[in-house]
């Protein structure tokens, strides 16, 4: 085998179609009802063949006790292990979108693709309340802190994304600690939504962050420049502050981004994703690491 790179996987990005906080539970974590959906802004992971033994290249700036990627690979079974594996990384940090818990469910399903459900769940739910949704993605309602998942059908649609150019630190145990009253709610407006993911297109479930944010100058500047570009509402994504518009159509997505003021931030053009979205080449990348065969 040669070192070339030879296979990728995706890591999909996500966002919140609404998130409502229901209040603080007696463990400290808050209770909330958001339906999660994977888009397809995604990291990648490339496994290349060596001649040696197994090696994860970190990002270089990455420190590796904040790599859940090196958390999620664990360290059993590297000893028998081959390639080199990095993750090139396009979901900006720290914005909302779920790029690091995303990272961390594939690198679980790369370490033991072979592990029952519940397990790898529960595996999953210890690393961070997003990461359990990214082992298969798609659409869910998520309730209690985040990791108590229904399945649902994934709506068609498009989205443009802007992530404003800023850096909170600690940003959310820092929101969560800013809340007040009147952030608080049953869940009731969401849970709708969940029995009609499409309506997020014209709809807007209300979302327990966005007091905060849209208080912030550069989230402010882009909300109100892509609700002009997409004549229709905004959505904060996660605690943010990356922001959203949905569209029925690739070509309205596409329009309303070129109308978009350059300074705003970091921009994208997204769709919808399916549950379990690239699990054949997922499989593939599994296989290779352990030196089997694979049929990609």
């Amino acid at each position: 085998m040669t070192n070339r790179i030879v296979l990728q996987a995706p890591a999909p990005a996500k966002i919140n179609l609404g998130l409502e906080i229901i209040g603080r539970r007696p463990d400290g974590y808050h209770e909330i009802v958001t339906v999660l959906q994977a888009i397809d802004v995604v990291d990648v992971f490339h496994w290349r063949a060596s001649n040696g033994a197994f090696r994860y290249l970190p990002m270089h700036s990455m420190e590796p006790a904040a790599d859940l990627v090196v958390r999620a690979l664990g360290a059993h079974g590297w000893e028998q292990w081959t390639g080199d594996l990095r993750v090139e990384k396009h979901i900006p940090l720290a914005a909302g979108l779920g790029g690091g818990s995303s990272d961390a469910a594939l690198a679980l399903r790369l370490a033991d693709p072979d592990a029952e459900p519940g397990a790898l769940m529960q595996r999953a739910a210890q690393l961070g309340s997003d990461v359990p949704f990214f082992l298969n993605g798609g659409t869910a309602l998520a309730t209690g802190t985040g990791t108590k998942l229904t399945a649902l059908q994934t709506p068609e649609f498009w989205v443009v994304l802007i992530v404003p150019e800023l850096v909170i630190p600690d940003k959310t145990r820092l929101l969560y600690s800013r809340l007040e009253s009147d952030d608080f709610s049953d869940g009731s407006l969401v849970r709708a939504a969940a029995d009609r993911p499409a309506s997020a297109i014209r709809q807007r479930p209300p979302n327990a962050f966005e007091r905060q944010m849209r208080r912030i100058p550069e989230v402010a500047r882009a909300w109100a420049a892509l609700a002009q570009a997409a004549s229709g509402p905004v959505s904060l994504s996660g605690a943010g502050p990356a922001i959203f518009a949905c569209f029925a159509s690739e070509q309205h997505a596409r329009g309303a981004f070129r109308r978009l003021p350059q300074e705003v931030g970091a921009a994208y053009v997204a769709r919808t994703l399916p549950a379990n979205y690239a699990e054949r080449a997922v499989h593939a990348m599994a296989t290779a690491l352990r030196g089997e065969p694979t049929a990609l």
